[in-house]
């Protein structure tokens, strides 16, 4: 197996992933569509301020409404958007929500990836249908038997 050092200091093996080159290059907003989250991952790095919580972040900019997430992503040029959490699909409808208004407001070529531990195919395919590019499983170890079965 071969690695590659980045610019950045990461290393890799394979291509990168879309999402991933949207971040290396500074790209990507980050929208923390919840804290809250049911899997209780030991390694969860989600700060107290926000675990558990029902808040919404675009970058590090608590949001009371869509417009200040449409502000944050252009603010900063977001040529796509990462959504995490929590879990986004503990609210898949405001994450169903989020990633068609994103794509209505920048065009398909947003490029929207979207970490979840959810199994659930019916939520998985609501946000596939609503443009979703990307999504990276962290499920939990109860899970890892029975992946094949999704």
């Amino acid at each position: 197996m071969k690695f590659e050092r980045m610019d950045c200091g990461s290393v890799h093996n394979g291509p990168l992933a879309e999402g991933c080159k949207h971040c290396v290059e500074g790209g990507k907003m980050v929208l923390f569509i919840t804290g809250r989250c049911d899997t209780g991952c030991y390694y969860c790095p989600v700060g107290l301020s926000k675990k558990g919580k029902d808040v919404i972040y675009a970058n590090e900019l608590c949001t009371r409404n869509k417009s200040e997430i449409i502000e944050e992503a252009e603010s900063m040029d977001a040529t796509g958007t990462g959504i995490t959490g929590g879990d986004p699909l503990i609210n898949t409808e405001r994450t169903v929500d989020a990633i068609r208004m994103l794509k209505e407001h920048f065009g398909k070529e947003h490029h929207i990836h979207l970490y979840t531990s959810t199994m659930d195919m019916e939520k998985i395919s609501a946000v596939v249908e609503a443009g979703l590019d990307e999504i990276r499983f962290h499920p939990p170890l109860k899970l890892w038997n029975h992946m094949e079965d999704t």
